[in-house]
């Protein structure tokens, strides 16, 4: 299903996070977080079961002192996405990557996509109409947009109507506050997309339910993060997965007790990153990874053409190290590699890092 053809193939991954926020609550004051940033669970993956990955050669090439007990993205390159791109550790590290056949995995989720996408879903739900469903990718993207243009704006109608629990006495005026925004904001989008957004919004307010935004916790956007966790493990359940030790996660991982055909699942376990070598080098990716994904998503079209034009030097040779490993990676399994974020922003990756022949990426 959905092309993922080689799911039940056997790998090794080394999985690491970064931007984890724990929850997402909407609050008097706006988010409880004061910048969102794409969060990252992924790392390094390789074929067939687990095997020694010596890191000691890197750490010798990128001098790392002896007293550092393990490498982390700190000790690569510092500062957002375009400034790691000049670090010539970084180039040390992507090479090192490639020449030890490892390839790169991630789920990248924008929590504000995530938090918003249910609007739209709601709509096609109650309307089932299949030509407007072929259509949601774009329409949630339309909608991030425009919200996130919007973002104060947004939160305080989010948090008027108790989102995601609105009243459904309250359900058209909700919408009609949606639409408010859109019309003040048409500069936004394209006209025929702020067309298509406008008449999904009013056809919404004739439905007698809305059936992702009612009924839920008031407030709470994300609960956890650890359904990310057991989508990895689910979908490639015939993989060692070897993540790094985050105690929330462990634990409701124990209190869910997930299993297989009966059978509690077995092949996966947490551990010290001091002692697994693939979760440093894990750590080291799912920071370049983030901190990529963040720059597309708070990054104009035009600003990412502009940067991307005058990337020379050190910056190229790692935007084109990671265009291969990426590149790679995908073609090997495309299951690698999940966005959970708006098209727009996946097409910024595939404009940035020139992967016009992978536009599905």
């Amino acid at each position: 299903m959905h092309g993922l053809t080689k799911a039940d193939a056997a790998y090794t991954f080394y999985h690491d996070e970064t931007n984890n926020i724990k929850k997402l609550r909407l609050g008097l004051q706006g988010l409880n977080v004061a910048e969102l940033a794409v969060f990252v669970l992924g790392g390094v993956v390789h074929d067939s079961g687990p095997r020694p990955l010596d890191i000691q050669p890197l750490r010798d090439a990128m001098r790392i002192q002896k007293s550092a007990d393990e490498i982390k993205l700190k000790h690569v390159a510092k500062g957002e996405f375009l400034d790691l791109l000049k670090s010539d550790k970084l180039t040390m590290f992507l090479q090192w990557v490639t020449d030890n056949g490892l390839m790169v995995h991630y789920h990248a989720l924008d929590p504000l996509y995530w938090s918003l996408v249910d609007i739209i879903d709601s709509i096609l739900y109650r309307l089932g109409q299949p030509r407007l469903t072929e259509l949601h990718i774009v329409l949630k993207a339309d909608l991030t947009t425009l919200l996130r243009a919007n973002l104060p704006a947004t939160i305080n109608i989010l948090y008027k109507y108790h989102y995601p629990d609105v009243a459904p006495e309250n359900r058209k005026q909700f919408l009609e506050e949606l639409l408010a925004l859109l019309g003040r904001s048409e500069e936004v989008l394209p006209e025929f997309n702020t067309m298509m957004l406008k008449g999904m919004l009013q056809a919404g307010c004739n439905l007698q339910s809305l059936d992702f935004i009612e009924g839920f916790t008031p407030h709470l956007l994300i609960e956890n993060f650890t359904i990310f966790y057991l989508t990895r493990i689910a979908v490639f359940k015939n993989s060692n997965h070897i993540l790094d030790m985050e105690d929330s996660i462990r634990d409701e991982m124990k209190t869910i007790k997930p299993s297989s055909n009966g059978q509690p699942l077995q092949n996966y376990r947490f551990a010290d990153s001091k002692s697994e070598e693939g979760i440093q080098i894990s750590d080291i990716m799912v920071g370049l990874i983030g901190k990529m994904h963040t720059y597309f998503a708070q990054t104009t079209h035009d600003n990412i053409t502009a940067d991307r034009s005058a990337l020379s030097g050190t910056s190229l040779q790692n935007t084109e190290l990671l265009r291969a490993l990426i590149n790679t990676s995908h073609k090997v399994n495309i299951a690698f590699l999940n966005h959970v974020a708006s098209i727009n922003d996946v097409d910024k990756m595939n404009l940035f890092l020139r992967l016009s022949e992978n536009r599905s990426i």
